[in-house]
């Protein structure tokens, strides 16, 4: 009974705010809601079907993987960098630390305020700049074209997640035993292949549960693009999350925006259950 009451508050979170959410987005998923009465009529696979006969379902798969898929390339890049680069003991480095780490702290909303001041047409640092190189005709927005806006929000993101890789990753380089290095040096091992040989693969592990936590909160982020773009120019930056927003609070179709939840979060537990079996193929059946 002491384990019990222990552990009941933990159980009641999780059904409250898990289980019965998600049941909730489930049972819904499955029916038609009068947004003015809240009456629901049983439709069954009818909302499933109309996103697979979406005009837009590619369109925005498409979005959802480019958005995606760059942003953790850009995620991870860089978080190694700046994991490498603040890993050394020099002066003023926990000041630098501390720079670094801001862009994760500050709230989204004075992030993306920030990006659109920067990207203004008019006398936004980064439109004026590139208008000078002649990328941009005058007082044009990157966000003007859907090239422009994809990757404005694509490396807004990437400022913005960077730092939660670096220090992950920087966490992870500190634990690694000084004399693997050692090692290496005396079998003449060279920079580059210290790197590779010994902190790459010390690296491994992190990364491996790293990038199933930022595949997830990438895959599902919302905040940065709407406030950025709000999914646009002609739906160039909407990505499924925004549909999903657009679908229940702009046309309050409740039951068609659960099916649209479900479905990408079983494409989220399919694309994670494929990553592991790759991982499991790849260290030969190992776990």
């Amino acid at each position: 009974m002491t384990g019990l009451i222990f552990v009941a508050p933990a159980v009641i979170f999780m059904v409250l705010f898990v289980a019965y959410p998600i049941w909730e987005a489930i049972r819904l998923s499955f029916v038609a809601v009068d947004a003015f009465t809240g009456a629901e009529r049983f439709v069954g696979l009818r909302n499933y079907a109309e996103i697979l006969n979406a005009p837009k379902l590619w369109p925005v798969l498409t979005n959802t993987a480019v958005w995606t898929f760059w942003s953790l390339i850009g995620q991870f890049g860089l978080g190694l960098l700046a994991a490498l680069a603040i890993n050394r003991n020099m002066p003023g480095m926990g000041a630098i630390r501390s720079i670094l780490l801001l862009p994760y702290v500050v709230p989204v909303i004075a992030l993306a305020l920030f990006w659109r001041w920067m990207l203004d047409g008019s006398f936004g640092i980064v439109a004026v700049s590139l208008q000078h190189l002649g990328l941009l005709v005058p007082d044009q927005s990157p966000l003007a074209s859907p090239e422009g806006a994809t990757w404005s929000v694509i490396l807004a993101n990437i400022w913005r997640g960077f730092p939660f890789v670096m220090i992950s990753y920087w966490a992870a380089l500190q634990s690694i035993p000084p004399e693997q290095y050692e090692a290496a040096q005396v079998d003449g091992a060279t920079s580059w292949q210290q790197f590779r040989f010994v902190t790459l693969p010390n690296l491994w592990t992190v990364t491996k549960i790293l990038f199933v936590l930022r595949f997830i909160w990438t895959i599902t982020f919302f905040d940065i693009i709407w406030l950025v773009s709000k999914g646009g120019p002609a739906g160039a930056t909407e990505h499924w999350p925004i549909w999903i927003y657009q679908e229940t609070m702009g046309f309050f179709r409740f039951g068609y925006g659960s099916a649209l939840a479900v479905t990408l979060g079983v494409m989220i537990l399919v694309a994670i259950a494929l990553y592991g079996l790759v991982l499991r193929v790849a260290s030969g059946g190992r776990p």
